[in-house]
């Protein structure tokens, strides 16, 4: 036993030299290798922000402004760019201005934090703006303006915030057009409006290198007691309208019929004198049959009677009575008798007292 003891015991001994060997080498292994992770991971760090610093990609219709030293160097258009590395850098823009989201009446602050400069068309809405007209009535319009950048270097360094510049700019000329104008020239006048408040903002823009291409008047809102008036007044003036049209309708009626009317009244009378002629000339016509009648009968009686004394006034007389007293017996008629002698009498007292007046 105790040999065995000690054996063991000197086993153990002799293994203790290599343990405490291997112990530094292990160590130096696990440092190697953190050291190795660590300029790695450096490298990976300095690569990326080498990449970013160097390397840039402009998308299209961007543009970007570098700067050299902390000035303007150049403007990198679409596509791949290299800069040097800690001695360009791009310039960065803060821009903000108020924009009304659509369906709202309430506008937001807009923050833009970028290097690059969006070189398409923008819409910037102003929002709802309290004007006075001339005649003092205070009106709300709400307003747009597209705006494009022409010069992005203009824009960055003329300028401190362009969007909000520029609404402020039109806000202001919006104002001193609409203090020209009373109320009912603003409402009739948007073309107008639209037109100054472009040519007199698109100067000022173009020393910021933006151009204006169109500016619009969405809605003018007046207070609620005018809008009230205003109802009011095209209702009278519709009302008004209405009752002047229904005048001259009924004027033009009364003319159409009294001209109908007169027409009316010229072809009766036309149409009377012509029948009233017309009868003339029937009536003359048989007078004239019936005189010529007569004497042809007149005239074949004396050549009967071959006697040339016989009288034409007294045939016509003769044959008028005949046809008088076949006439005669009607019920309005009284018929009364008289005998002969007493119509001799008569006939010889008419003789008698003609030969009296002979006398005298």
């Amino acid at each position: 036993m105790p040999y065995v003891i000690d054996g063991s015991s000197s086993n153990e001994d002799s293994g203790s030299p290599n343990n405490s060997s291997n112990e530094p080498l292990e160590e130096n292994h696990v440092a190697l290798a953190i050291a190795l992770y660590i300029i790695v991971f450096t490298f990976l760090i300095l690569a990326l922000i080498i990449n970013k610093k160097v390397v840039k990609i402009v998308s299209r219709t961007q543009v970007m402004i570098i700067e050299r030293f902390g000035k303007y160097h150049t403007t990198l258009n679409p596509g791949l760019h290299f800069l040097l590395p800690f001695i360009d850098s791009p310039k960065m823009i803060h821009w903000r201005h108020l924009d009304v989201p659509t369906g709202s009446q309430k506008p937001q602050v807009v923050l833009i934090d970028t290097d690059r400069i969006d070189m398409r068309e923008h819409v910037i809405t102003f929002g709802r703006q309290h004007v006075i007209t001339k005649d003092t009535v205070q009106i709300n319009i709400d307003a747009l303006m597209y705006i494009q950048i022409a010069d992005p270097k203009a824009a960055v360094y003329r300028v401190q915030n362009l969007p909000d510049s520029v609404e402020l700019l039109a806000q202001t000329t919006l104002r001193n057009i609409i203090a020209t104008l009373t109320l009912d020239d603003t409402f009739s006048s948007r073309e107008f409006i639209n037109a100054q408040l472009k040519e007199k903002t698109i100067k000022d823009a173009e020393r910021w290198g933006v151009i204006i291409t169109r500016v619009e008047v969405m809605s003018i809102r007046p207070p609620n007691d005018i809008k009230e008036a205003m109802e009011m007044q095209l209702t009278k003036e519709r009302e008004k309208r209405s009752h002047i049209l229904n005048a001259e309708g009924e004027k033009e009626g009364l003319i159409i019929k009294s001209k109908g009317m007169a027409a009316k009244i010229v072809l009766t009378s036309e149409a009377e004198k012509t029948v009233a002629t017309q009868n003339a000339k029937g009536i003359a016509e048989s007078k004239r049959l019936s005189a010529g009648a007569d004497v042809e009968v007149i005239r074949l009686i004396r050549k009967a009677i071959n006697n040339p004394d016989v009288s034409t006034t007294g045939y016509l007389v003769t044959s008028q009575y005949l046809d008088r007293l076949s006439s005669l017996p009607s019920k309005d008629t009284n018929l009364i008798l008289v005998p002969e002698s007493s119509l001799n009498f008569a006939s010889n007292i008419s003789t008698s007292i003609g030969s009296d007046k002979k006398n005298n």
